[in-house]
């Protein structure tokens, strides 16, 4: 197969219908030129150029040859200077899977003033509470609890400390007894995640005199996504971070279960593929969201 590099140089060649005026626009010297393309020629065994002493033109089967790769190489330029644009004029996409409680408390209000300063700059958000590997789905950047994460990646802290605690809506507790302690809520209507429909629902985890006590709700309803809504529609009691109902505990639209005994987590850590030349669009969404 003959090296894409003296392709190139053929087809500027033809263009300049010269070896002169080729090579100085190319940089390349006039013999270092034309050896280059007679190389090509034996080694596709052709003659490719009709070589005179004031001019070069191709032959029948030079032509042809042109015609079939010129275009591509135009396209081929087209992209690396559109790249180049995009670069410059901060312009691109940026995926990002990331949990519903993540996407919500976090990257919502830190990328609303980025995406209002450069408004060509797209993000596509993914909720998704699973661990995903986001290079095979076709992520730029993945977001989940802590800083561990799989080999060949990097982490960034996006976030505080992350509290996690349980509510319901005064509707859902009138006439019920209020949970006193972990074991009441075997008497209450509980909505959980699941994280996949091969993994087992997550266990409720509470934080009793700096101690963590795991408890297995039997969960009435189950869901992989944001129990929120379920919550806020009174299915029963379920699993929120503080962060997401603060204003709803003021206000007294949602009440918190055994507050005591809140849950605290690591902070949200951003991750992404530990590779050089990350476009602009990407390197400006990850500054935005560093903590």
């Amino acid at each position: 197969m003959p090296h894409f590099d003296d392709l190139h140089l053929f087809i500027a060649v033809v263009q300049a219908g010269s070896f002169t005026k080729a090579g100085e626009k190319l940089g390349v010297s006039k013999s270092a030129l034309s050896q280059s393309i007679s190389q090509l020629e034996n080694r596709l065994n052709i003659r490719l150029l009709n070589r005179t002493t004031r001019s070069v033109s191709p032959t029948p089967e030079g032509l042809s040859l042109y015609n079939d790769i010129a275009p591509h190489y135009l396209a081929i330029g087209q992209g690396l200077e559109k790249l180049a644009d995009n670069q410059q004029n901060t312009t691109g996409t940026v995926r990002i899977n990331a949990s519903q409680l993540a996407i919500e408390t976090v990257i919502l209000p830190k990328l609303s003033p980025l995406l209002a300063d450069y408004p060509h700059i797209f993000v596509e958000l993914y909720s998704d509470n699973r661990f995903v590997d986001i290079v095979e789905q076709g992520f730029d950047m993945g977001v989940r609890f802590g800083d561990a994460v799989a080999d060949g990646m990097i982490a960034v802290k996006i976030s505080q400390a992350v509290q996690i605690t349980r509510v319901a809506t005064p509707n859902y507790l009138k006439n019920k007894t209020m949970p006193k302690t972990i074991a009441d809520l075997d008497n209450h209507r509980l909505i959980n995640l699941q994280l996949g429909k091969e993994k087992m629902p997550i266990d409720w985890e509470f934080c009793v005199n700096g101690e963590t006590v795991v408890y297995t709700p039997k969960s009435q309803m189950l869901m992989n996504a944001n129990l929120l809504n379920a919550i806020k529609q009174h299915f029963g009691i379920g699993l929120v971070g503080v962060s997401q109902i603060e204003n709803e505990l003021k206000t007294g639209e949602l009440v918190e279960i055994l507050g005591e005994y809140r849950m605290t987590y690591p902070p949200f850590y951003a991750y992404y593929p530990n590779r050089g030349y990350h476009s602009r669009a990407f390197e400006l969404v990850l500054s935005a969201l560093r903590e």
